[in-house]
């Protein structure tokens, strides 16, 4: 399945720094333009989501959430995660492939990685990762 990667990507991610996900009341799933997926692939990755985590999954920006009061009273921090994949880098290898992620709940409460995929023994799997920053 072509979005396979992509699922198991925001699994890891979402499961990293797990004080970030504390009483979240949504998760926005932001996919930059550069990553190759239809509009059905993407909803079922935020089918996936929903049935896994049980909150409402939005595709709004970090400045959309703000402008909704998707954020705590005043405040910058949001009341859930927004999820981000920023890019897409393939590989010659078509079983594997590196994708730049980020995790935002606050500015004290961020991280961005650089995560690479191989794709092993019939499922993809996380072969490693780069921190490329945390707060």
């Amino acid at each position: 399945m072509r979005i396979e990667p992509y699922r198991v990507a925001l699994e890891e991610l979402i499961s990293i720094d797990a004080a970030l996900n504390a009483n979240m009341e949504y998760i926005s799933l932001v996919l930059n333009e550069a990553v190759p997926i239809e509009d059905s692939e993407r909803e079922a990755i935020e089918s996936y989501l929903l049935q896994k985590y049980n909150v409402p999954i939005y595709n709004y920006t970090h400045e959309q959430l703000i402008e909704r009061n998707f954020a705590e009273q005043g405040g910058t921090r949001l009341k859930g995660i927004l999820l981000t994949i920023e890019e897409h880098k393939p590989s010659d290898d078509t079983n594997e492939m590196t994708l730049e992620v980020s995790k935002y709940r606050a500015n004290e409460g961020a991280i961005a990685l650089e995560m690479i995929l191989a794709y092993q023994e019939g499922q993809w799997e996380i072969s490693g990762y780069v921190t490329e920053r945390e707060s």
